[in-house]
């Protein structure tokens, strides 16, 4: 496979953006807000107490950069990147990390050798990767300013996540008191129930099903981002199916199965991480436009970033 250099990639996303039409989202009210004042806004209203250590901090860019324009994702990809300055917009809230783990940092990790210390800082740094690098130059080259929202987010009551999958889905008149978490939607089968959402929530081949087919469908859970074991014992007893996105195979998929084994008429649908945060950031645009009027926000999907071969 032939690699492209990182001047050249950068060069050719560049004048892709350039070259395509702008529907521009980009509009000041009252004047200028810079992008630390909107994360002052965001701690001030988010409605949960600001950790002092979070991951939610800025990523790429200049604290003191005007902004234009709001863009909310699930992951700030180089296609969302490329869209939000199509748009006009040069700040995006992300919900995950830029540059692909929690450290977000703008190289590559150091590969830690078995035994050494997690504190160990003896170990050469790695060589510049090229996708890490085009990354961080096309960040910089359009005065892109990343906020990473999740923590905080996450905390909100109702929980946002599960707010927008309901909303998503069309479910909202089917949320059980007043927790969108959990929901009553009228009966149908598994199997046309697995249709529907993955046919909604616009799902390319990130989706897995554990159950039996035709089980009758009623109480419904959701369970977005990384679902852990406890979160589904707990949880699972109460419902037919739980809608999550993503899990450690051995842990609650195993678990499922093994409780379908038993006879239990439950069930687990994996949508992916990334498609059932999406809403919840969606939902998070709208939220910002009631605290910071001077800019417009809006809302790119960063979609499935799975597909699925031909049978």
């Amino acid at each position: 496979m032939h690699l492209i250099s990182r001047r050249k990639f950068v060069a050719l996303t560049a004048s892709s953006v350039a070259s395509a039409p702008l529907t521009s989202m980009a509009r000041t009210i009252n004047g200028s807000i810079t992008a630390q004042e909107i994360l002052d806004r965001i701690r001030k209203n988010v409605g949960v107490e600001w950790k002092p250590d979070t991951v939610d901090t800025f990523k790429a860019g200049d604290a003191a950069t005007a902004v234009t324009g709001i863009v909310t994702t699930a992951l700030a990809s180089l296609n969302v990147l490329s869209a939000a300055v199509k748009a006009g917009a040069n700040m995006i809230v992300t919900c995950e990390p830029t540059f692909f783990a929690k450290a977000d940092s703008p190289t590559p990790p150091v590969r830690r050798i078995p035994g050494m210390p997690q504190n160990d800082t003896s170990s050469a740094p790695p060589p510049a990767d090229p996708v890490f690098t085009a990354k961080a130059e096309f960040l910089k080259k359009h005065n892109l300013v990343v906020l990473r929202l999740s923590d905080h987010w996450r905390l909100r009551r109702p929980d946002p996540f599960a707010q927008g999958l309901a909303s998503e889905l069309g479910w909202s008149k089917f949320i059980t008191a007043g927790d969108p978490a959990h929901l009553t939607i009228p009966e149908t089968s598994l199997d046309a129930l697995a249709s529907y959402v993955k046919r909604t929530l616009k799902s390319r081949g990130g989706m897995r099903v554990v159950g039996n087919r035709s089980l009758r469908i009623r109480k419904v859970a959701f369970l977005p981002g990384s679902t852990p074991l406890q979160a589904a014992v707990q949880t699972l007893p109460e419902v037919d199916t739980i809608i999550a996105g993503e899990v450690r195979e051995w842990e609650t998929v195993e678990y499922v199965r093994d409780t379908v084994a038993l006879g239990g008429k439950k069930s687990l649908m994996l949508v992916g991480r990334i498609v059932s945060e999406d809403p919840g950031m969606r939902s998070c645009a709208q939220w910002l436009k009631t605290i910071v009027p001077e800019v417009s926000s809006t809302w790119i999907s960063a979609g499935d970033p799975y597909w699925r071969p031909t049978l």
